[in-house]
């Protein structure tokens, strides 16, 4: 085989499979996760809510989904710009936000209206498994004072 036409099939080649591994893929599959925040039954508003992959079982995606609950506590994830989250066990943060400042006043840190224990991967019990057929309410986050 020739030089010339060596390369031009290693350019074929090199073309198909920068073809089939860039742009046609549309990145790790996610599936929808919402729900809403509770704290003693009432809603949670204005709280970042994150799902970390949980390795332990099994987990092993790179992407953290999150979102914000909304004035009536609820959330709908997102990761990678896209709505959802990938299959799996997860362990569930929520993270209080803290009042603005007004004017010239110094920033204060408030303590959360709930546990603590919601707000660390160390100590956090919210554990939640994502499935794709999963029904109404899965996705809940029920927290305690």
């Amino acid at each position: 085989m020739s030089r010339q036409i060596f390369w031009c099939w290693a350019w074929v080649v090199a073309s198909a499979a920068l073809a089939a591994g860039c742009g046609g893929d549309e990145g790790p599959k996610l599936v929808p996760v919402s729900g809403t925040v509770t704290l003693d039954g009432n809603p949670l508003p204005d709280v970042a809510v994150t799902f970390h992959p949980d390795q332990a079982k099994g987990n092993k995606s790179g992407l953290i989904p999150a979102a914000t609950a909304n004035a009536e506590g609820k959330y709908e994830l997102e990761a990678s710009a896209k709505k959802g989250a990938e299959v799996g066990w997860y362990k569930v943060l929520v993270i209080a936000s803290s009042p603005q400042p007004k004017g010239g006043e110094m920033p204060q840190v408030v303590p959360p209206p709930f546990n603590k224990k919601y707000m660390d991967a160390e100590t956090t019990d919210l554990s939640i498994e994502v499935k794709a057929d999963a029904t109404p309410g899965s996705y809940d986050l029920k927290l305690a004072k």
